[in-house]
């Protein structure tokens, strides 16, 4: 380390911005690691940063980075997990807001937000411990108009020799936009302590950036959900422009480049709101709502549903890639089953982090790619029970893997009745599943090898190994991808 620092050139104006992001209504939550951290310093330098900043974390390990995001991170510096700790950072704001809104304490009527449990002996989140968010259901969205969730990662100068490249990603997430830059630095052209003055002021950027888009993202409105089929997206690019507020002095040949997804007025809704479901087929996106009655203020009775031939068999998933495998079992399913086969996404599921929009972008057009005209259904129920009591009377798409999971006790807190008494439930709505082999650490994973209670077990109907044994994993072909990334 240098005995003094360099010259700081952007000192003024970096106190200038700062000072004016205080006297705005931005609200940051932001989460750095293995670099950016001088960010927080920063905006702490000028008084007024308790007005702008709700929390500042710095997840510096793979455990903590986990908790968080509720995830392994599968590459800790990468534009992904920038923007899983943008979203969680983004989710943070808006149940510390919440709780604010109602005066702190036990009177928030919220469930109590915490941090996933990971398992440091195994390396993994343990299963049923998983973040617990839920904003209160009168929330007005309006409040996180001026939220931006900001998540950095970095691979920076150390003090040993690194074999990678030196890059940075940073992901900003606000009510309706999800914005990403990234930058691979030249190796040797800084010292760390500029690498990071670098870094932070790239994260200013962004934060200005967003900033000056919040007031265009106006909160829900009672009509959004007055239309069909209206466009998924309301704006993409994946290439886009990062102004430069702050000076950077890139060197030759380094340049920032950036991704922003804006999604729909229903699709926020989806996300933070109360819309339950959504189905998305060809680009589109088709509302499924109960009307209400002319002469009552009470939902009618769903007689009929203009949806019903996309819901009487259901195959849910993250599909982060959707694969082979998952289309011959659509099409498998279809042809036993004898109807349409809809998969579903949750957005939040229960043990991963919320989906940004980017990410649900690049799921879907993959879908549609590898199955066209696929339906879809993104949905925000994470538990098999919320699933069930939405597709009543369905026939669930499940892998064996899955299956197995949705057994595991440990997501009981341990006790076998509540495991019953969710099976009797789905039993009452007319639900069952229809398993599909699966090729597991173990070997292969069948109704017979699986230890399930005989309740489940009585739901289950068994595509048999000789009609399929399809080896194929989301997270293998991730994994894979992400050593070519690097390569």
């Amino acid at each position: 380390m240098p005995d003094t620092f360099p010259s700081d050139p952007n000192y003024s104006q970096r106190l200038a911005l700062i000072r004016g992001l205080h006297q705005s209504p931005t609200t940051l939550v932001l989460a750095a690691t293995g670099g950016g951290s001088m960010a927080i310093s920063d905006l702490f330098s000028v008084p007024g940063g308790s007005k702008t900043v709700l929390e500042a974390l710095v997840p510096y390990t793979r455990a903590s980075i986990a908790r968080l995001i509720v995830r392994v991170p599968e590459q800790c510096c990468s534009v992904r997990t920038a923007r899983q700790l943008a979203m969680a950072a983004f989710q943070r704001g808006q149940y510390l807001l919440d709780a604010d809104r109602h005066g702190g304490g036990e009177t928030i009527p919220s469930e109590i937000a915490h941090y996933a449990e990971y398992d440091d002996s195994k390396g993994t989140i343990i299963p049923g411990s998983p973040f617990k968010y839920r904003l209160a259901e009168n929330i007005d969205l309006a409040d996180s108009v001026g939220l931006i969730g900001v998540g950095c990662t970095a691979s920076l100068v150390t003090g040993w020799e690194k074999k990678g490249e030196y890059r940075v990603h940073i992901a900003t997430q606000t009510l309706r936009r999800t914005t990403t830059c990234s930058l691979q630095l030249t190796k040797g052209a800084r010292t760390r302590w500029e690498e990071e003055r670098l870094v932070a002021d790239l994260i200013f950027n962004m934060i200005l950036n967003a900033a000056e888009e919040c007031p265009t993202d106006e909160p829900l409105s009672n009509d959004a959900m007055e239309f069909t089929g209206p466009p998924f997206l309301s704006g993409t690019s994946k290439d886009v422009e990062v102004k430069e507020i702050l000076p950077l002095g890139l060197k030759g040949g380094e340049k920032v480049f950036g991704r922003r997804t804006i999604a729909s007025m229903g699709l926020l809704d989806l996300f933070f709101g109360t819309m339950p479901a959504v189905l998305w087929q060809k680009g589109k996106i088709r509302y499924w709502r109960q009307e209400k009655s002319e002469t009552s203020k009470e939902p009618q009775s769903p007689l009929f549903n203009p949806q019903a031939e996309f819901t009487q068999a259901i195959f849910p998933g993250s599909f982060n890639p959707v694969h082979e495998a998952h289309r011959q079992m659509v099409k498998l399913a279809q042809e036993r089953l004898g109807c349409h086969v809809a998969l579903e996404i949750a957005v939040q599921a229960v043990d991963k982090p919320m989906l940004d929009y980017i990410d649900l972008e690049d799921r879907l057009e993959n879908i549609g790619t590898l199955i066209p005209g696929q339906a879809v259904w993104l949905t925000q129920a994470k538990m098999f029970e919320e699933k069930a009591d939405f597709f009543r009377g369905t026939m669930f798409v499940v892998g064996a893997d899955t299956l197995r999971r949705f057994a595991d006790l440990r997501c009981y807190a341990g006790n076998p009745h509540q495991l019953h008494d969710l099976l009797r439930m789905i039993a009452y709505r007319n639900c069952r599943f229809l398993v599909f082999v699966r090729q597991g650490e173990q070997g292969l994973e069948t109704m017979q090898t699986l230890q399930i209670p005989d309740m489940l077990r009585s739901l289950c109907d068994e595509v048999p190994v000789t009609e399929f044994a399809m080896n194929l994993c989301s997270s293998d072909i991730r994994r894979q991808e992400n050593k070519l990334s690097l390569s």
